[in-house]
């Protein structure tokens, strides 16, 4: 059979690569049959999700505020890219996860899924910054945790500093059919870092590491 044939294909060519080109291959839509899901560029600053089907092609856009200044050295490092496919609802589908962008030590990341008969962004509810983006890792006297702690709930948890305390946060998000929606949230001030075992939700990774799914091999640094 040609498809399979061209899946192998695709996924020897890609190996240890950041090339956001690079597809990764599972049931986005749900009927039972393997999807082909890249991240394709339209625009110096302009990107589109693309979902193809046994029967169609799906797309829809990847907002990119951070792109900017570099449009090309931003797509060459491999921005905005898929980086894998998981099981984030109850339905039998898996829902795009794409990283944005990366800093020196956190990213972001967005999800997509299948709702409607049409590829849509899954929001965050109450609203980040940027819009329907998950802020993940942390950096100088700031960190935070980003998981599924069960099936279809994912908890953060994190502390940042403000030179005089020590500002601790705990939340927890249901995950709907197309959103993610806070059910929980606590926050406190301590003089002393809290350790990671301290924070409430326990949260065991990052990144969603925990959740399952279709995850792209890291690239090989030469």
């Amino acid at each position: 059979m040609l498809f399979p044939t061209l899946l192998v294909a695709a996924v020897l060519h890609c190996a240890g690569t950041n090339d956001p080109r690079c597809p990764l291959f599972g049931d986005v839509n749900g009927d039972g049959r393997i999807d082909r899901v890249a991240v394709a560029r339209i625009g110096a600053c302009q990107f589109v999700l693309v979902v193809r089907t046994s029967r169609r092609v799906l797309r829809t856009p990847v907002p990119e505020p951070f792109c900017r200044g570099k449009p090309s050295e931003f797509w060459r490092s491999g921005f905005p890219r898929v980086i894998a496919l998981r099981p984030m609802n109850s339905r039998r589908r898996l829902e795009p996860e794409v990283l944005t962008w990366s800093g020196a030590s956190n990213n972001g990341l967005r999800f997509f899924t299948f709702f409607n008969r049409r590829l849509r962004p899954m929001r965050i509810r109450p609203e980040p910054f940027p819009k329907d983006e998950w802020n993940v890792g942390g950096f100088a006297d700031s960190y935070s945790f980003t998981d599924c702690i069960r099936r279809h709930v994912v908890g953060r948890a994190g502390a940042s500093y403000d030179l005089h305390e020590w500002n601790s946060f705990g939340e927890m998000y249901r995950v709907t059919d197309n959103a993610f929606v806070r059910i929980g949230a606590r926050f406190r001030r301590t003089r002393a870092d809290p350790l990671p075992n301290q924070l409430r939700p326990r949260v065991r990774g990052d990144q969603f590491n925990h959740c399952g799914g279709i995850v792209r091999a890291p690239s090989v640094d030469p």
